[in-house]
Order: C-alpha cells, then structure tokens, then sequence
C-alpha cells in the first residue's frame, strides 16, 4: 500500500503542476507533465492488479479513494486552459434561464445583445447555434441558477456526478464478480478524467454516470423486478445518456436486441419528452448546429482519414465511416453482446472511425474499458494528451496544426494493440474448437486405446491372458 501511495501522491503532484504552471512552454516541456501521470497512473494500475486480494481490500479502496478525489481539488480552483466548451455551456444556461432557443438563436445574434455577460466574448463558434441535447441544456441552466453561471459550478457540478460514477463502477465491478479496487483505480486515478474534469469542465462526466449505471445493470441479481421493468429502465437510461451527448444512440440497436421492444419504446418516449420543451422550434433550427458540426468539424483523426481517402470526398467519408460504426452496433446486435461488450465495441469504433476526436471524447470509453481491462483504450486515453499538440499556435494564430507524427503516435500503438488482442483471441478460438474436434472423434462413453484408464487397460489385458 505504501508504494501505492507515493505513486498516487507523485501523479498528483506532476497533475497539479500541469494545470498550475502556465509558465511552462506548450506543448514541450509541459506535456510531459500528464506523461508522467499517466506512468505513475499504469503502474499503479498493474500493481493492484497483481496485488490481488488486497487489490478489494479497505486500505487499498481508501488509496484509491483519497488519491483520486484529491487530485480533483488540486486543479479544481483553476480557469480552463485546454479547452472554452464551458463557457458556451454557461451561455446556454444563461439564455436558457431567460427563455431563449439556444437551439434558434447563435450566441453572436443581435437580438440577444442585451443578454450578453462579461465573458461573451469566450464562447467558441459564436455564429453557430447550441449542439447540445435537451438534459444537457437542463443542468445548464442549473448551473446558471446555482452559481450565477460560474466556472466553479459547472465544475462543483460535474464533479458530483464524476465521483458518482466512481461509486457506481466500484458496485458494477463487485456485482459482476471482480474486484473493486483495480476498476476504481483506472476510473478514478485516470489522468484525462482528472484533467478534463476538474480543470477544463467538460459534461462528460454525467453521460459517464448513465454509462455507470447501465454497466451496473449488466449482471442483475435474481429478484430484482421483472425482465420487463429492467428492460425499461435500460431504454430510459440509455435516453438520459443521449440526452447529454449524442454518441450513446449507438448503443440502441445492441440493446434493444438483447432486451427487447420495451427497451426500444422506452428510449423514444424518454427522447421524445426531452425534446418537448423545445418544440417550437421547427426541426431545421434544432439540427443546424449538429449539422455544421458533423459536416465541417475535424481534429486528431484516425482511421478516418483512410475511409476519407478511399470515400474521395470528406462528406463521403463521414457518411462511410458512420455507416462502419453502425455495422459495428448491428453485428453486437446480431451476436447479442452484453451491455458491457456492446459498449466497448460500439463506442471503441466510434473514436477509431470519427473525424473529430478531442481528447475528452475518449472518456466516453473510460468506464467500460476500465471494467474490462481493455488495454488499447486505456493506452489511448494517456496517448490523446498528443491532441493538444498546436494548441499554443492556435491560441496565438487561431490556426491548429497538429502534426502527422502525432497522430501517428497517438493511433499507431492503439490498432497495434487491438491487432495483437485479435490474435489472441483467433489463438483461442482455434485452441477451442481443436478441443471439440478432439471431444467429438472421442466421446466419454467410447474410450479409444489412448484414453482408457490405467485400470481398464490392466483388467482388458488380464482378461485376454487368461
């Protein structure tokens, strides 16, 4: 426990100085600063996975515990750097609480030029209307009500929510028969989680508690109400998921195959009474900034940019590469994958496969690949801390270039390790069915020469001598 500590006590340190020494040159030396929280972070990691009974035990929980939430408050007093999302969530509240259409009306619009607030001037894309969904715009506006739309309390805000999440994950884990303590750990201790969470202020954190809680349902124990309330109550929260951030819809068609039709009624009615409040708006207004986003938005691609040369047009290529991921959800569909599977593939070929991957969008993945182990997406989650590269540039120029090596370096060890897990896998498979070949040519009841006994051969061969 005692090397766990330090190494929880060294990550927070070298977190702390990330976000507080602004005098630091971007990207170098600064990014190796979360670098070298993410080695402390994996170290960790493997170490309570080897630790194995002591990995659930108290004193390893309350390491994990202590150490992630005080990494939170370390960064939490400061203004986000990386990242000015927050500062339009702030606006929408605002507006919102007036009675405005964030969905109608773009930050920059002269009829709301008597709404403007001192920080105006920070929100990103200004001409272009709200992408974010309804229970999104709904704590917004908490936020706006509880801190007079501050920084601070969208950050007390989803932080609440982050560590509720935690807790969650921690009762998915012991519900699914593993151990606490290490899924916890790469929850709680990870670096971007950390980062993007108590320092940049992304909503994240309340998909991934939705995330939590269906991961939660992934292995109910027996009396706890019928299939067909489960069912709902699976479609109701993968609604409220949507409803924060689009991406979960993906998962409907896997479990709506695994749980049934209710599962699917109940995630349309739940969208549907989310939308309602912004129903005066025609449907045109309510897409328009999804749509300019989906068309034009572009950052640290992977995979994508090989779909987008092979589509020969970059609207081509979107519609290629959503159509991948969407064969991804039918073939977890088709093989009725658990939720838990179901997640890590349908999500996993999203990040590979999306045009626009900013390093707080690989949280998403988090909670499931912290269940599972999965070692490409937890790599991937220290790795995309290279998406930041060019974000002095484009401070100073507004212009953000990001070299071709640090894609390369960000994409090229993830796909390695998703090949060698294949491999693995393909072994397996091979191993298994050379298995029941083998059961088939000898079944149990008819012994060949090679299988008997020792004792049924020497009474066969006692039998023949006499």
């Amino acid at each position: 426990m005692i090397v766990l500590l330090l190494l929880g006590v060294l990550e927070i340190a070298l977190l702390a100085a990330f976000g507080w020494s602004d005098g630091l040159a971007m990207p170098l030396p600064r990014l190796l600063l979360p670098a070298g929280a993410f080695l402390c972070y994996g170290v960790a990691g493997c170490g309570l996975i080897r630790l194995r009974g002591a990995g659930s035990g108290r004193a390893a929980l309350v390491v994990v515990w202590g150490t992630g939430v005080a990494a939170r408050l370390a960064l939490l007093p400061l203004a986000p750097e990386l990242s000015d999302d927050v500062y339009r969530y702030l606006w929408d509240g605002h507006v919102l609480a007036h009675g405005v259409n964030p969905y109608v009306h773009a930050p920059d619009a002269p009829a709301l030029a008597d709404l403007r607030t001192p920080w105006h001037g920070l929100v990103n894309h200004p001409g272009v209307p709200t992408i974010y969904p309804p229970l999104a715009q709904a704590l917004f506006v908490v936020v706006a009500a509880a801190g007079n739309a501050t920084v601070l309390a969208a950050k007390g805000l989803w932080l609440i929510m982050d560590l509720a999440c935690a807790f969650v994950l921690q009762r998915a884990a012991a519900r699914s028969g593993r151990r606490p303590g290490p899924v916890l750990l790469l929850y709680l201790w990870s670096p971007l989680l950390v980062v993007e969470t108590a320092w940049s202020a992304h909503l994240e954190a309340a998909g991934l508690l939705v995330l939590a809680a269906l991961l939660w349902m992934d292995a109910p124990r027996p009396r706890e109400g019928s299939a067909g309330g489960r069912a709902a109550a699976v479609g109701a929260l993968l609604a409220a998921g949507t409803l924060v951030k689009l991406a979960p819809a993906a998962l409907l068609p896997p479990l709506a195959r695994r749980h049934g039709i209710r599962t699917a009624a109940a995630f349309v009615l739940a969208c549907g009474v989310g939308y309602t409040p912004f129903a005066g708006a025609s449907f045109g207004p309510l897409m328009q900034g999804l749509r300019t986003y989906a068309e034009h938005w572009s950052a640290n691609t992977g995979a994508f940019a090989l779909v987008e040369a092979v589509a020969g047009d970059p609207v081509a290529g979107r519609v290629g590469a959503a159509l991948l991921v969407l064969g991804v959800a039918v073939l977890a569909a088709w093989r009725r994958f658990s939720i838990a599977r179901a997640m890590l593939w349908t999500f996993g070929a999203g990040l590979l496969l999306s045009p626009t991957v900013h390093p707080w969008y690989v949280l998403w993945i988090l909670p499931v690949a912290a269940l599972r182990r999965s070692l490409p997406f937890l790599l991937l989650s220290g790795l995309v801390f290279l998406g930041y590269w060019g974000l002095d540039a484009y401070q100073s120029t507004g212009v953000w270039h990001q070299p071709a090596w640090t894609r390369a370096a960000v994409w090229l060890p993830v796909w390695s390790l998703l090949g060698w897990d294949a491999w693995e896998w393909a072994k397996r498979r091979r191993a298994g069915r050379r298995r029941l070949d083998g059961r088939a040519r000898h079944p149990p009841g008819r012994p060949n020469a090679s299988n008997r006994c020792p004792v049924a051969k020497r009474a066969t061969n006692g039998s023949d001598a006499q």
